[in-house]
């Protein structure tokens, strides 16, 4: 076969048979004969990274390169990595080696995080394959400080835009898992880039993605990849719920049921089952002032109660995980940053330990939960004071030790009290919402990466809007907003949340 050497003109098949091709279009007669598929002509992409004012120059073998000086090019300290990650598997995997440590993300054999899901899915779809590679390109640039390759990500980004919408128009490719992912890839470069500078684009991703579900439908969500990057849509879907105070189709029983009928539910899916529970709750809060005073009362008696199921619930997960984990699940410790601070900015000197990340971002999930459940019971009791009953003669509910299912449907089951505010404890929830922030800094510490940023995100979101929602805290919102910043070194949107 003629050519150069090593770069046969043939088409695929006929390459990775070693034969002759006949090297005719669009199908090769080699093909044509044996019946087999013809792999086409496309060869793969190599990824090289261009220094802006090069000269072209003669080919060099790998010896004339092992000799070159390497001080002698204004290389940035990303490069030596890109050039050995010329294929999109390989990027990837630097980017989840090198910027997700999950080692420290102790995690059973049959769940991981969508992320980590990312290397083992085909990239069938140019979506996914762009919007991987801007994402690694992006997450690696900024590690090593290599501006020329964060400004690649922005290019290979735009690409993956294009590349979505054609998605979104095929009738086959919308129903595909890397479809989904490639939305998911989108969404979270948005977070950490934030190219237009505001969060517009992040909500447009948000929406789209879980149209994008919906339409799939909840059988694709059962099992398999299609199921793990279901859990990694709900909670930013419950989230979306939360912040609109309105829920969506993901706070709906049967899917907070049905997609885990092969599965078993982790405890944050079960956390996630009651925060589904909140933007009903806060949308029946916000419409009380339309009603006449007795239903005004009814009406808020009645959402205490499902806050209070809920928070039994909740307590009910945290028993379970405390017999999960031998040993303690957190302990204080003095904070490294607390020395030499402005008096004004110590509020937390003692900061929370964990055995693992995991167990940390289960515990800030937890806790930011109650916070939320009993900012908004404050609330409610604030509206039966106004009603003028200052009182309650005996517990709006029985109390039980029996374990409850925070589902919407089961409103006959009995709950306990046991630590839940009262109606004059106002300001109870600020409890877990100081243990949320005690609990940042260990997430942030720099051998977590984008990990740590990346678990804090969600608790940290529900607690600041739990604060906002009591509208009379403004000491402990100021210092978790402070504290916060430093989460904008993975995440650029995070001004804008």
């Amino acid at each position: 076969m003629g050519g150069v050497r090593g770069k046969s003109q043939g088409c695929g098949t006929c390459r990775a048979r070693k034969i002759a091709c006949g090297q005719e279009r669009p199908r090769c007669s080699q093909c044509v004969k044996s019946n087999r598929q013809c792999a086409g002509y496309q060869r793969d992409k190599v990824f090289v990274l261009v220094q802006p004012d090069a000269k072209e120059s003669a080919r060099t073998t790998r010896q004339d390169v092992a000799k070159i000086n390497p001080n002698s090019f204004d290389q940035g300290p990303g490069h030596e990595i890109i050039m050995s990650c010329n294929i999109r598997q390989q990027l990837l995997d630097a980017f989840i080696g090198r910027c997700l440590p999950h080692s420290r993300f102790r995690t059973r054999s049959w769940y991981r995080p969508w992320l980590f899901l990312l290397p083992d899915i085909p990239a069938r779809s140019k979506a996914l394959e762009f919007s991987t590679l801007a994402i690694s390109s992006a997450a690696i640039g900024r590690r090593f400080n290599d501006s020329a390759l964060v400004h690649q990500s922005l290019r290979a980004y735009t690409r993956a835009l294009r590349e979505m919408q054609k998605a979104l128009w095929s009738g086959s490719l919308i129903r595909e898992d890397e479809t989904l992912a490639a939305c998911l890839v989108l969404s979270l470069y948005e977070l950490m880039e934030c190219p237009d500078n505001g969060a517009d684009a992040y909500q447009s991703h948000c929406k789209g993605y879980l149209s994008l579900v919906k339409a799939r439908g909840m059988d694709a969500h059962t099992n398999g990849i299609g199921h793990d990057l279901f859990v990694g849509v709900r909670l930013q879907g419950i989230l979306h719920a939360i912040g609109h105070r309105v829920p969506n189709f993901i706070c709906d029983p049967a899917w907070c049921r049905d997609p885990w009928a092969s599965r078993p539910k982790r405890m944050a899916d079960h956390i996630a089952d009651c925060l589904a529970r909140m933007p009903s709750i806060l949308q029946r809060y916000d419409q009380l002032s339309s009603l006449h005073r007795k239903e005004i009362l009814d009406s808020t008696y009645g959402l205490v109660e499902e806050c209070l199921r809920i928070d039994q619930a909740l307590q009910d997960i945290y028993e379970d995980l405390r017999l999960q984990v031998e040993g303690p699940l957190y302990w204080p410790v003095l904070s490294p940053s607390f020395k030499d601070k402005a008096q004004d900015q110590g509020l937390f000197p003692v900061i929370y330990e964990f055995p693992d990340l995991k167990t940390a971002t289960l515990l800030m999930l937890y806790w930011a939960s109650r916070a939320m459940v009993w900012a908004t019971l404050s609330n409610l009791y604030d509206v039966i004071e106004l009603q003028g009953v200052h009182g309650i003669a005996g517990p709006i509910v029985e109390v039980t030790s029996e374990k409850h299912d925070p589902s919407p449907t089961n409103d006959e089951e009995n709950l306990s009290e046991r630590d839940s505010p009262n109606l004059h404890d106002g300001q109870n929830y600020l409890k877990m919402a100081r243990n949320v922030c005690q609990s940042l800094e260990y997430c942030l510490q720099e051998d977590m990466s984008l990990l740590g940023i990346f678990a804090a995100t969600v608790p940290i979101i529900i607690t600041v809007w739990a604060i906002r929602y009591r509208h009379n805290d403004e000491a402990e919102l100021a210092w978790l907003m402070n504290a916060s910043q430093k989460m904008q070194q993975g995440l650029r949107m995070w001004s804008y949340i």
